[in-house]
């Protein structure tokens, strides 16, 4: 019977996609736009344990399909009020406005003795909701989250870690140790952990015992000992079980070295003399983690005192502690109370009372839970496409950090989508449709994708505009018979110009100079042996993408175009930062102290050699310009606050006092706007070419149904003085431009300026 009722499911649900494709109405859009506020306002902010357990993908679906049937205003409050109640019983739908009262009543338990208040904190968003994002966490407040995990072929671990500053130990000798002990019957091995941490790289001190675990059944204590070294910020050290069983630990103790002597640095609850391990780590000194390992105090078999720290593999599920990761909190009776469209308004509760078993009043979501079985998450259909765009829509219209600057109409970009997907015929038109909707936000870490439509090959040849013309400007097969410098006049049968409009259409960039550089290479990408065709001196050329970015880039560095660094005139080095080491720099160190100019060409992504720019600045920096939004309302009204975030970078010997000139351009992003924010925000050179891409912060991927997925920005970052850099980027104190002449004469006129200025500045 279970079978038979999942084909009628499917069929009705196959039945109703058909009789609704490519026919939408304006009521049909603004009752989607309705359901698509309330969907976002339930999923993200109302904690309700049977909202937290649904699975949104497939409601977005089925929500949508129930919508579209909407004839009226009346069936819509009625569906609106069916779909949401079994997930929200408290939630109030109606066409009474604003002025709709709310019984406060209706969310509070006879005797709420054992309740605790429950609620959404959001630092960023987690897009999955479980807590799993290393940078950004979506948290219900006193409900732990219990994950069902799938085994990992490697094992996996669960560690226990606290972290220090580093910066009173800079140069010193420190030592960690604790007493360990395996339980009977385990597999795993167990660990000690120290590691000492440089920015962006790998080279500070580091030990996890792999070479000598920890193995046997009964308590033993064990050290490590290392060094600090003098560019060091921060110092991590703890335990963890590797594999299956469980490990106890007790007795921890970090000691630095000062005149032969080890000192001992208190650090809080190392002993675990406390009540509960939710006690241990309230005040966020000590974090426990590991997909599948519960960690516990253990008050039978401590080492010393009375109590230890347990952790255990468990095999199927993870528990995620319902901790507050910040201050600020909703009131009980505190509600959305919104108009969201078509005349509708409504009441959601942003806390509700819970306890051990159940938050209050409880809901019976069978029917929901049976009717969500019934969609295939993965079926390309018109109502798939619709809940694609409803929960993109709704973590944008939460959580995307930069509405206040790139000036987008979010809600008229959510009518304008809805309106494509009724007439999307493929999963490639969807897949522009997503595109399109993106690009507005100009955010050059937005990227969509399609595991059917990997768009990842392009011709044997790269373009860019420059004076206003299509220009080749690299040949990566010498059986075409085009030359760079040629000037491309028609793009698959149609003015340049008019097919790059196309394709920035498509590309969410902050900056021209990152909206250049990416349709520059967009405008070539396609499926694996597919044409395109350009017509060049009156002569039209079939071209076929065969090659891939990375084959190209091999060729660029084999070809001697990604020079590492090279000694000009005796007193002037260049270092290319995009692909320089830091020990080669450090190598160069007798050169660069006494050179009279070093230029820099951050025209990409650096390496990992942040120690470089310690050696230009002069004094310490503790700026912060990394800001992460702390969220319990909707709609970004009222930012509880922001986690704030530097490098915290320290001027290192020797001095290079050098005239430094760094060459930047549109394709410098992120990691590289990072670098580019300390030599642009102390002045630590002159800076030369073009802007930056605009766009810096950790991405925030996510993935649809459909096998579509998403990258963002979710997080704001700031230039050095706090004043805006995203759509703004670094800024030369100097611009060059590349000319038709110098690319057919193979010049790099950027590196020509750069010599230059370090020439007339001796």
């Amino acid at each position: 019977m279970k079978k038979v009722r999942f084909l009628l499911l499917t069929l009705m649900f196959s039945v109703v996609v058909s009789g609704f494709a490519n026919c939408q109405t304006k009521d049909q859009i603004g009752n989607l736009k309705t359901f698509s506020r309330a969907y976002g306002y339930v999923k993200y902010f109302h904690p309700s344990d049977e909202a937290d357990k649904i699975d949104w993908d497939k409601f977005a679906i089925y929500g949508s399909q129930k919508i579209i049937t909407c004839k009226n205003k009346k069936e819509l409050i009625k569906t609106l009020n069916e779909l949401f109640l079994p997930i929200a019983p408290t939630i109030k739908f109606s066409d009474s406005g604003k002025n709709e009262r709310f019984d406060i009543k209706s969310i509070t338990p006879p005797n709420i003795d054992g309740f605790k208040p429950t609620y959404w904190q959001h630092l960023g968003v987690d897009k999955g909701m479980d807590a799993q994002n290393v940078v950004y966490k979506s948290i219900r407040v006193n409900r732990d989250k219990i994950i069902k995990i799938k085994p990992d072929p490697n094992g996996g671990f669960g560690a226990l870690s606290t972290y220090i500053n580093a910066k009173q130990y800079l140069g010193k000798k420190i030592k960690f140790s604790g007493s360990v002990k395996l339980k009977d019957g385990t597999t795993g091995t167990g660990h000690l952990w120290l590691r000492v941490d440089i920015p962006n790289s790998k080279s500070g001190f580091f030990n996890n015992m792999d070479n000598n675990p920890v193995t046997k059944n009964v308590w033993d204590t064990y050290q490590i000992v290392g060094n600090v070294d003098s560019l060091s910020t921060g110092i991590a050290f703890g335990c963890f079980l590797k594999g299956d069983g469980e490990m106890l630990v007790d007795d921890f103790h970090f000691y630095y070295q000062d005149n032969d002597k080890w000192v001992e640095v208190p650090v809080k609850n190392s002993d675990f003399e406390v009540s509960s391990y939710d006690d241990m780590i309230k005040d966020k000194l000590w974090y426990g983690g590991g997909k599948g390992y519960l960690f516990s105090i253990n008050d039978q078999e401590s080492f010393l005192g009375t109590k230890c720290i347990s952790v255990k593999k468990n095999p199927s599920i993870e528990v995620i502690p319902g901790n507050k990761i910040f201050d600020k909190e909703p009131n009980i009776g505190e509600v959305i109370r919104e108009n969201i469209g078509s005349g509708v308004s409504c009441i959601i509760p942003l806390v509700l009372y819970c306890n051990n078993d159940c938050t209050y009043p409880v809901s019976d979501k069978t029917t929901l839970e049976k009717e969500l079985s019934g969609i295939n998450k993965n079926e390309y259909n018109l109502l798939l496409r619709l809940g694609d765009i409803i929960i993109t829509w709704n973590l944008f219209q939460h959580f995307f950090p930069y509405f206040d600057v790139v000036g987008v109409n979010w809600e008229k970009e959510l009518e304008k989508a809805l309106i494509k997907s009724f007439n999307d015929k493929n999963e490639k038109d969807f897949l522009i449709t997503l595109k399109e909707l993106t690009a507005t936000l100009k955010d050059g870490h937005i990227g969509v994708y399609s595991q059917s439509f990997p768009n990842y090959y392009l011709p044997a040849i790269s373009w860019e505009f420059i004076e206003n013309r299509l220009v080749i400007t690299k040949v990566y097969d010498n059986n075409l018979k085009l030359n760079i410098g040629d000037i491309v006049d028609k793009v698959d049968g149609i003015d340049p110009l008019e097919y790059f409009k196309t394709i920035v259409s498509r590309i969410s960039a902050a900056t021209k100079g990152s909206m250049a550089y990416r349709t520059q290479r967009e405008s070539l990408m396609g499926e694996k042996d597919s044409k395109l065709t350009i017509v060049v001196d009156n002569q039209l050329i079939s071209l076929i993408r065969n090659q891939t970015q990375y084959s190209q880039m091999l060729t660029d560095q084999n070809s001697g175009l990604t020079r590492k660094f090279k000694i000009i005139d005796d007193d002037i080095v260049y270092l290319n930062i995009g692909q320089v080491e830091m020990n080669v720099i450090d190598s160069l160190i007798p050169q660069l102290t006494k050179a009279k100019s070093v230029i820099c060409d951050l025209r990409g992504y650096p390496k990992n050699t942040i120690k470089f720019i310690t050696y230009l600045l002069n004094k310490n920096d503790s700026s912060k310009w990394m800001f992460i939004p702390q969220i319990i309302y909707p709609d970004q009204k009222n930012i509880a606050g922001y986690a704030e975030y530097g490098w915290d970078l320290k001027p290192a010997e020797p001095h290079i006092n050098a005239n430094i000139i760094f060459i930047i351009d549109g394709k410098a992003i992120s990691y590289a706007e990072s670098y580019m924010g300390f030599i642009e925000g102390y002045k630590l050179a002159t800076i030369i070419v073009q802007p930056t891409a605009g766009t810096n912060g950790n991405i925030n991927p996510f993935s649809l149904p459909g096998n579509y997925s998403l990258s963002w920005t979710g997080m704001k970052v700031t230039k050095h003085d706090g004043s805006q850099h995203h759509g703004v980027g670094i800024i030369p104190n100097i611009y060059v431009t590349k000319t038709i002449r110098g690319v057919r004469e193979g010049r790099d006129e950027f590196l020509e300026k750069a010599i230059e200025i370090a020439k007339t500045s001796k």
